[in-house]
């Protein structure tokens, strides 16, 4: 399941979504169609079903629109600002 990281804060308005990262001091400013991607997966805790509620009233196909849904959420997910709460955390390892 994707989320937001800890270290990012968002708040959605009528022009799409202003993502705050915290920790890098860096703004991410979503228009209102990757804002419904933000959405779905904020609160719905996915997107499954969201490619076909985009395509179907614009006519486009919903197999072109779920590729590009998973490559924004595939750029968030890279960026640091989602996270998959189902992978397990990276090990780190510490010099002394």
């Amino acid at each position: 399941m994707l989320t937001p990281a800890p270290h990012v804060h968002h708040a959605t308005g009528p022009y799409g979504t202003a993502v705050l990262d915290v920790r890098r001091g860096a703004w991410l400013m979503l228009d209102p169609d990757a804002a419904k991607i933000w959405h779905a997966v904020t609160v719905r805790g996915g997107t499954v079903g969201l490619a076909d509620e985009i395509a179907v009233p614009t006519g486009q196909d919903p197999r072109a629109v779920d590729g590009q849904i998973a490559g924004l959420v595939d750029q968030l997910v890279a960026a640091g600002v989602l996270v998959d709460t189902g992978r397990l955390p990276r090990r780190r390892w510490w010099r002394r």
